[in-house]
């Protein structure tokens, strides 16, 4: 289901909109609190579920980037240029930071409205 939800963001089939940070966590770990404590574990499970499939994506930066990068040193039989993987990791650590404040901005965007 995460996989799928991640394909629908990338097609447009699902708004971004629905992309959220610390915040929407927040709120939402406040809701559940009031269903009982199955539901707080479930939804902690979630969460740590979805951290835990976006750390694997290939994005440099993140355990999958690395993973990649392993891979294509295991295709090559040697590691990519210094200079490569240094520009790769800053590409990777934008693109991170620019989902979080955009998913930041999202948060905030629909706290006020």
């Amino acid at each position: 289901a995460i996989f799928n939800a991640i394909g629908e963001l990338l097609t447009g089939k699902r708004s971004v909109d629905e992309l959220g940070g610390p915040i929407k966590i927040a709120k939402y770990s406040g809701k559940t609190v009031d269903m009982g404590a199955i539901t707080v574990i479930w939804f902690m499970a979630m969460i740590s579920l979805n951290l835990g499939v976006m750390n694997l994506l290939p994005i440099p930066v993140l355990d999958g980037g690395h993973l990649f990068f392993y891979i294509i040193e295991a295709l090559k039989g040697k590691p990519l240029s210094q200079k490569t993987q240094k520009v790769a990791f800053q590409f990777g650590l934008s693109l991170v930071l620019a989902l979080m404040i955009f998913t930041t901005f999202n948060d905030i965007r629909n706290l006020i409205n």
